[in-house]
């Protein structure tokens, strides 16, 4: 969650840094919206390639757990089918 939180941080300066630089641009207005487009879809791809990356962990790491817990429940049913083994010897 703290990466999206960055995430949506870089997503808000980007768009007030586009709002000032329309504000104080010395350039034609259509040379201002042509660059201010331009750095809009670098940093759509940036943002992009970070979700992505943040996606691909989040989802390496909830594989890493479901793991876990089948390895867990696979070692208490067998420590269970142990009791019962006993308990029938018995």
């Amino acid at each position: 969650m703290t990466s999206l939180k960055y995430v949506g941080i870089a997503l808000t300066a980007g768009i007030v840094g586009a709002a000032v630089a329309l504000l104080i641009a010395p350039a034609s207005g259509r040379d201002t919206r042509r660059k201010i487009g331009r750095r809009f879809e670098e940093e759509s791809r940036r943002m992009g390639r970070t979700l992505r990356s943040e996606k691909e962990h989040l989802l390496k790491k909830g594989r890493e757990a479901l793991e876990d817990v089948a390895d867990y429940v696979n070692d208490e049913l067998n420590a269970a089918q142990k009791k019962i083994s006993k308990a029938i010897q018995v």
